[in-house]
């Protein structure tokens, strides 16, 4: 009789032991059930988070070899400003430079790069630009006029010639200059700037192009 009394309650205490261990089991299974879902949201979280906020990229175009880095900075850092300068009377269009000789020679110009109306474009550095452009024949010693068609002149005009790789500043005067002494190619390059009357550091626009003219002497 003790020893059926016994086998019982060794049973129930095994059975007693198995249901404990199914419990812990069930507690494991739950526990790793709740860490797999909050990983997985955590994961998503960061997934959204990072796609809403994409890593800027950066142009990999080099800057012309004309205009100043200070021009786009200026650009760039003044928008508020410019917002609440009054009409300056610039075209909306970008403005195209109209170039001639004294004697009457259209020279075309080739577009470099540019800030204008809120809009920026980089372009190949002057030589770079003319490359395959014929020459037009000038000349030697005429003056050649530059007019950019806007009503307001521009605060900065620069002109330089490219001899041997080097850029030469060309002395303007009224918008015109005097075509080189030379027989020859002559590459030009050109920027022009208009910035705020009411502050220099301003700039409205900027733009810049590039022409190129053959010397021939009279016949």
């Amino acid at each position: 009789m003790y020893r059926l009394v016994n086998t019982h309650n060794e049973q129930h205490s095994s059975l007693a032991f198995r249901l404990e261990d199914i419990g812990e089991v069930n507690k494991i299974k739950i526990f790793i059930t709740m860490r797999t879902i909050i990983s997985f949201v955590f994961l998503t979280t960061l997934l959204i988070l990072s796609g809403c906020n994409p890593t800027p990229s950066n142009g990999t175009n080099q800057p012309p070899s004309l205009p100043s880095p200070n021009t786009k900075k200026a650009e760039v850092g003044s928008l508020e400003e410019k917002a609440q300068e009054p009409e300056s009377n610039l075209p909306q269009e970008l403005p195209t430079p109209t170039i001639q000789s004294e004697s009457g020679i259209s020279i075309p110009a080739v577009q470099g790069s540019y800030c204008w109306g809120g809009m920026c474009a980089d372009y190949a550095g002057d030589v770079e630009l003319l490359e395959g452009k014929a020459p037009v024949s000038v000349l030697v010693g005429e003056n050649i006029s530059i007019n950019l068609n806007t009503v307001v002149p521009p605060n900065e005009f620069a002109l330089v010639e490219y001899v041997n790789g080097e850029a030469r500043p060309i002395s303007l005067r009224e918008g015109t200059f005097q075509f080189a002494q030379e027989k020859g190619t002559h590459y030009y390059g050109a920027l022009v700037g208009w910035s705020s009357p009411k502050n220099s550091q301003v700039s409205l626009g900027d733009t810049s192009f590039a022409f190129v003219i053959r010397g021939v002497e009279k016949k």
